[in-house]
């Protein structure tokens, strides 16, 4: 079944089986927090059906979006040009970090770039209830490691330091209380500053990419070098990198909010479980996780 035909089949399945009224309240809830005062580029009701598909096709696709090998080169994503990271990559003496969001077919941007013939890893930051136990065997003749995103950085280092390396890291989540800051969707929010140290650890580029959802497939945006700031001011810098991620993640999330409406519903579901929760305005002192469901 090619993929529109799919996407068009699961549509169908989806509309028959609605989201419970309770979770659809929440997400049209923190959707008018997030759009308070800016357009909506279509109406929700159908940007929450997209939503669904886009979220529920990547779970359907991840094991073969990963376990294939390079026969499959662009089956699973359509890439149109790398030339930011080929730049980054010929410019430096080491790797790349490529920072992706929990937006779109996320999932399929590593295996999609080991088997384009990169030397990847994969550094998924959610919290352990949030991420796969195991993620899928990479495809024969991938060159694919998941890294763990628990314990020292050393392995992440290594691997950075080794010339044409592509470190992929999920840059939207924080598994630790080691967080940077800045603003998302007009409210003050917190992710990883992981990418960021490590970017001035090593000397290496921070690239963003973005996988979107199209009628016909997925296709992989790749954006300018991200401004890491090492200027000497702490925590201030790894904000400052933060605040740049966060506002072109927004610019994404604004033109197409179908691709991270799932991410919101999950992140201001599991607020109270989370170390460091997307939106600090959604914990409300006194309240517990319990009262709020």
């Amino acid at each position: 079944m090619g993929p529109e035909r799919r996407r068009s089949t699961l549509s169908t399945f989806l509309r028959a089986a609605p989201l419970e009224g309770s979770l659809e309240q929440e997400l049209v809830d923190e959707v008018r927090r997030c759009w308070e005062g800016v357009p909506l580029p279509r109406p929700l009701p159908a940007l929450i059906d997209d939503a669904r598909v886009i979220a529920t096709l990547m779970a359907i696709e991840r094991k073969d979006a990963w376990s294939e090998g390079p026969a499959a080169c662009g089956r699973h994503i359509q890439i149109s040009s790398l030339l930011p990271l080929e730049n980054a990559l010929n410019k430096g003496g080491a790797g790349a970090i490529v920072l992706t969001a929990s937006f779109g077919a996320w999932e399929h941007i590593a295996p999609a770039l080991a088997r384009r013939g990169y030397r990847v890893g994969f550094l998924d930051l959610r919290p352990p209830g949030r991420r796969p136990e195991r993620w899928p065997v990479p495809g024969p003749g991938l060159d694919l490691r998941v890294f763990s995103s628990e314990g020292y950085a050393g392995a992440l280092v290594r691997f950075l330091g080794e010339p044409g390396s592509v470190l992929v890291v999920q840059g939207d989540e924080c598994a630790s209380v080691r967080s940077g800051h800045g603003a998302l969707l007009g409210r003050t929010a917190q992710v990883s500053s992981t990418p960021f140290e490590l970017a001035r650890r090593v000397d290496v580029p921070v690239l963003p990419m973005f996988a979107v959802r199209e009628r016909k497939g997925h296709t992989l945006l790749a954006e300018p070098k991200l401004k890491v700031f090492d200027t000497g001011r702490g925590d201030g810098d790894l904000d400052a990198s933060t605040s740049r991620w966060l506002k072109l993640l927004e610019r994404h999330a604004r033109r197409r909010p179908e691709h991270y409406l799932a991410q919101l519903l999950i992140r201001h579901a599991g607020r109270y479980d989370d170390p460091a929760p997307l939106f600090p305005d959604s914990v409300v002192r006194g309240e517990s996780r319990r009262a709020s469901g």
